[in-house]
């Protein structure tokens, strides 16, 4: 009887969390479409604060003692305030990628907000892809090392067409601004690789690495968190990249990132520490003359519950 009554329960308990998975996945991925639909007519201010080791001097002579010790560690911290938006390649208009202009570096004035934001709009709507490029290589040339990119969109890991690449497993409760957030773990499972990392010691050689991580929701599964992690060997070195992106619910109906970070770790060692925070996403046309017309919403899309701002 007792073993009957055991197994019953286990049962109920399987079948349950298949429900959270299967309600969490669908709720998921709606949010990814409409972020999918409204991110690209949206612009922010972007603060970036990093902290990271400095390479090393090509040569520095050392003598006596000092020579015997290991050379000391040297941190540099930098931040950098930019207009922050959305847009795509030509060759792949499914892939959005974060695009800025820096208007702060380490408090010193760079640019005037009303040419940043002029900048932005005319290279995110621009068909060439080469002017958005430099745009992309004009942020690297600021002297930061070990800069993530993409990590706002980290959402679309999981729009409809690529959901069911990952398998879930609900996880449990963990507490979240004062309430409980129901946690559940991902892993990608099939497809292709869908996080790329460049490996500096090969000429910034491209690999492939396939994520996993946790997705945190509300009681409602409205997403609130999502973290990745990813290992990789560089020559060699073993290299681990933890990501977090936090997202709250716009005036525009739609979730978008509220902050994130970055920890990047060499062996035991942690080396570049990133952290991202974003403030008044709104619709451009409010800051430029460059307007957008909502996009429409696809005659299948289902229907998603409405969420308050928050």
């Amino acid at each position: 009887m007792w073993r009957c009554l055991l197994a019953l329960l286990i049962l109920t308990a399987t079948g349950q969390a298949d429900d959270q998975v299967q309600r969490m996945a669908a709720r998921l991925s709606e949010e990814a479409e409409a972020f999918a639909r409204v991110a690209p007519q949206l612009l922010s201010r972007e603060t970036l604060e990093q902290r990271a080791l400095k390479p090393p001097s090509r040569f520095k002579p050392r003598f006596g003692a000092d020579a015997q010790r290991p050379p000391q560690l040297k941190w540099q911290t930098r931040k950098i305030v930019s207009e922050y938006a959305y847009s795509t390649f030509s060759g792949s208009r499914e892939a959005l990628h974060e695009f800025r202009q820096a208007v702060q570096v380490d408090g010193r004035q760079v640019q005037k907000t009303e040419k940043a934001l002029d900048a932005l709009a005319q290279g995110i709507t621009s068909t060439d892809d080469e002017r958005k490029r430099r745009m992309l290589s004009d942020f690297e040339k600021l002297g930061l090392r070990g800069a993530v990119t993409d990590l706002g969109p980290i959402i679309l890991l999981f729009t409809r067409r690529q959901i069911e690449k990952y398998e879930f497993l609900f996880m449990g409760r963990k507490p979240f601004d004062g309430d409980q957030a129901l946690v559940f773990s991902y892993k990608q499972i099939d497809g292709p690789d869908r996080v790329t990392v460049f490996d500096a010691s090969h000429g910034d050689k491209a690999i492939g690495l396939r994520p996993s991580g946790e997705v945190w929701v509300t009681a409602e599964y409205v997403p609130l968190r999502i973290t990745m992690k990813v290992a990789r060997r560089e020559s060699d070195f073993q290299f681990r990249d933890e990501m977090t992106v936090d997202y709250a619910m716009t005036q525009h109906g739609v979730l978008a990132p509220k902050k994130a970070s970055h920890r990047e770790w060499q062996g035991a060692n942690l080396i570049a520490e990133n952290n991202f925070v974003y403030s008044d996403f709104h619709r451009f046309g409010a800051s430029s003359d460059i307007k957008f017309e909502a996009a429409p919403i696809e005659p299948n899309a289902p229907k998603r519950k409405p969420s308050k701002p928050l």
